[in-house]
């Protein structure tokens, strides 16, 4: 299993790389505590779907087989996408249910 330190790694890359195609005055914050969608964070739903298959891609890279988008993800009462320790913790969890 992947460590919680790599996945933030992963989530943090894939700011980072978000971040190539943003101007400058909408750059994502890419440190460990940042917002990632919803107020506070300028990430609108078509970019927080590009991230989240960034994700996916690069887990998927190391051998780890997660879909972040479902149905299990948006059904939660709090969003796991609305910060970088919320999507570390889902995705912990998905990979210790599977």
């Amino acid at each position: 299993m992947v460590s919680e330190t790599a996945i933030e790694q992963t989530i943090l890359q894939a700011i980072a790389n978000a971040n190539l195609a943003r101007p400058g005055d909408q750059q994502l914050d890419a440190s460990p505590d940042a917002i990632l969608f919803g107020p506070g964070s300028s990430l609108d739903s078509l970019g927080l779907v590009a991230l989240l298959i960034d994700i996916e891609d690069s887990l998927r890279d190391v051998g780890v087989s997660v879909t972040l988008s479902d149905e299990r993800a948006v059904s939660q009462r709090s969003s796991p996408f609305r910060s970088v320790p919320a999507l570390r913790s889902y995705i912990v969890s998905l990979l210790q249910s599977a």
